[in-house]
C-alpha cells in the first residue's frame, strides 16, 4: 500500500507542476499580448505591426510549453487578430485557411492513412532487413534506408509514428534491459532525423515544403516546380543519409543481434509473401500520382494539390476502395491542419502589417556572395529554430524578409526560398519539433542524448546545403 501511496503522491505531485507551468505559459502569453497593445508606434514598425509580433510571441510560447491544446491554441490566435487590431475582420484573419496548401494537407493525410492501414512499408522493410539485416549496423541501414523513399511523399510525423511502433516491435526481442535500451536509444533517434531529412526529396514530403512555395508564389508569383525541388532534394537526401547513418550507429553502438533475432522480427511482422489486391491498388494511384507531379514541372494544367485530391478521391471509389471514410477522419492531424493554416494567416499579416520590412532591416546590408548568403540563411534558421522549433512559423515569418534580401542583391528568389525550407525541415539538434517528440516520449533518449549524433550532422548539413545550393544556382532557372 505505501509504495501505491507513494506512485500516487509523485504522479499528483507532477501533476501539479505541469499545471503550474501551464498557468505561467498562459499568464506570459496575456501579458506580452497585454503589452503589445500599449506599445507606441515605431520608426519602422507600425501599431498593427507591433501587436501582430506580440501575438506571434504569445503564439510561440503556447506552442512550445504545450500549455493548451494545440488546436485550441490556434482558435484562440484566430480570434484575437480581429479583436487586438492584427486584422481588419475575421475574414481577413482567415485568408491562410484558403491557400491550397491546406487541401494538401489533408490528402497527405489519406496517402499516411493507406500506408498505415496496409502493410506497405513493412514489406518494404522486410525485403530490406532479408538483404542488408545480417547485423545491427546494416539492420539499422536497412530501417532508414526503408523510411526513406515513403517519408518522400508522405508527412514525417504518420512515418515517424509507423516507424516507432515497428521499432518498439523488434525491441521486445531483447531479454537484456541494458542491450535494449542502448539499442533503443539508437533507433529512436534514427526515426525522426532521418524521416526530417527525407522529408525534403520532393515537395510532397513535408507540410513545409508546399508553405514555402506557397508563399514565394503568393509574394513574388514565381513557383519552384516538382522536377526543380527534385533536383535539389534527392541529391542532399544522398549526401546526407550515409553520413546520418555512420553518426548515429558511431555514437550510440547499439547492442551487436544474433540472426536469429532478425528471423524472428520478420516473422513477428507476419507479411504475406504477395502483395495483396489493395497493396497493388495504392501503389498503382501512388505511381500515377507521382508521374502527374513530375510532368506538372513541364505542364503547368497539372496542379500538384489537384493531383493528390483526386488521387485520394480515387481510393475510396466503388471497384477500388482501399480506404473508408472513418477510418480516414480518424487518422487525420488536425492539430497540424490547424498549425499550418494559422501559420499561414499570421504570414499575411506579417506582410500586411509591415512586420517582414522591420525584419529586413535588421539583416546586414554587405553584399554576400551566393554560398555566404545560402550558410547565412541556414544558420540563422538553425538558431532561430532553437528557440522557436515551429517550422512552419519560421517559414512564415522569415519568408519575405529573406525574398527581398535575395533579390537586393541579384540573386534567386526560388533557391533563396528552397533554401529557407530546406532548413527549417531539417533542425534536430534537440528534440523539440513535433517529429522528434514522437519517439522522445518512448523514454529510450534524453534531449542531450540526440545532441551527441545531430550536432555535428547539423554542422555538414549547413555544409552540404550551401554546397549543392551554389552549384545549384547556376542552373536553377532552366529546369
Amino acid at each position: 500500500m505505501s509504495t501505491k501511496s507513494n506512485l500516487l503522491n509523485v504522479n499528483t505531485k507532477c501533476q501539479e507542476e505541469a499545471n503550474a507551468k501551464e498557468k505561467i505559459a498562459i499568464l506570459g502569453a496575456v501579458l506580452i499580448i497585454t503589452i503589445s497593445c500599449f506599445l507606441p508606434e515605431m520608426e519602422y514598425l507600425s501599431i498593427a505591426g507591433i501587436r501582430t509580433i506580440g501575438l506571434i510571441i504569445a503564439f510561440i510560447l503556447l506552442l512550445v510549453t504545450n500549455a493548451l491544446p494545440l488546436s485550441i491554441t490556434c482558435w484562440i490566435v484566430l480570434g484575437l487578430m480581429p479583436l487586438i487590431g492584427v486584422s481588419t475582420g475575421f475574414g481577413a484573419a482567415l485568408t491562410g485557411f484558403s491557400n491550397p496548401v491546406m487541401f494538401f494537407i489533408l490528402a497527405s493525410f489519406g496517402i499516411s492513412t493507406a500506408f498505415i492501414t496496409l502493410p506497405l512499408s513493412k514489406r518494404i522493410l522486410v525485403v530490406l532487413l532479408r538483404k542488408f539485416g545480417k547485423n545491427m549496423k546494416s539492420m539499422l541501414f536497412a530501417f532508414m534506408l526503408c523510411i526513406l523513399p515513403i517519408t518522400a511523399f508522405v508527412s514525417s510525423v504518420p512515418v515517424a509514428a509507423m516507424f516507432l511502433a515497428i521499432a518498439l516491435s523488434f525491441l521486445e526481442l531483447f531479454d537484456d534491459e541494458e542491450a535494449k535500451r542502448i539499442t533503443g536509444k539508437t533507433f529512436m533517434i534514427a526515426i525522426p532525423v532521418t524521416a526530417l531529412f527525407g522529408g525534403i526529396a520532393t515537395p510532397a514530403g513535408s507540410a513545409i515544403n508546399l508553405l514555402a512555395i506557397g508563399l514565394l508564389e503568393q509574394h513574388t508569383g514565381q513557383t519552384i516546380s516538382f522536377v526543380q525541388w527534385m533536383f535539389v532534394g534527392i541529391p542532399l537526401v544522398l549526401l546526407i543519409f550515409p553520413i546520418a547513418w555512420l553518426l548515429i550507429y558511431k555514437v550510440y553502438k547499439p547492442t551487436e543481434i544474433n540472426p536469429d533475432m532478425v528471423r524472428a522480427f520478420i516473422n513477428r511482422l507476419e507479411i504475406t509473401p504477395k502483395m495483396s489486391i489493395e497493396e497493388k491498388k495504392v501503389l498503382i494511384i501512388m505511381v500515377s500520382m507521382v508521374i502527374l507531379w513530375i510532368l506538372s514541372s513541364w505542364f503547368t494544367q497539372i496542379n500538384i494539390v489537384v493531383v493528390a485530391l483526386l488521387g485520394i478521391c480515387a481510393m475510396f471509389l466503388p471497384g477500388i476502395k482501399v480506404l473508408e471514410w472513418k477510418t480516414f477522419i480518424k487518422n487525420v492531424n488536425f492539430d497540424v491542419f490547424f498549425l499550418v493554416g494559422t501559420t499561414l494567416c499570421l504570414g499575411s499579416m506579417i506582410v500586411n502589417n509591415g512586420v517582414s520590412d522591420w525584419i529586413t532591416t535588421m539583416f546586414p546590408t554587405i553584399q554576400m556572395s551566393l554560398p555566404m548568403l545560402i550558410a547565412f540563411t541556414v544558420i540563422f534558421v538553425f538558431m532561430v529554430l532553437i528557440i522557436m522549433p515551429v517550422g512552419p512559423s519560421v517559414v512564415v515569418f522569415l519568408a519575405v524578409p529573406l525574398i527581398t534580401l535575395a533579390q537586393s542583391m541579384g540573386y534567386n528568389s526560388e533557391l533563396i526560398i528552397l533554401t529557407l525550407a530546406v532548413a527549417a525541415g531539417n533542425c534536430y539538434l534537440l528534440p523539440l519539433d513535433t517529429v522528434p517528440l514522437i519517439t522522445y516520449g518512448s523514454g529510450y533518449y534524453s534531449m542531450l542524448d540526440m545532441t551527441k549524433s545531430t550536432l555535428p550532422l547539423q554542422i555538414y548539413v549547413v555544409g552540404i546545403i550551401t554546397l549543392v545550393f551554389w552549384i545549384a544556382g547556376g542552373i536553377f532557372s532552366i529546369i
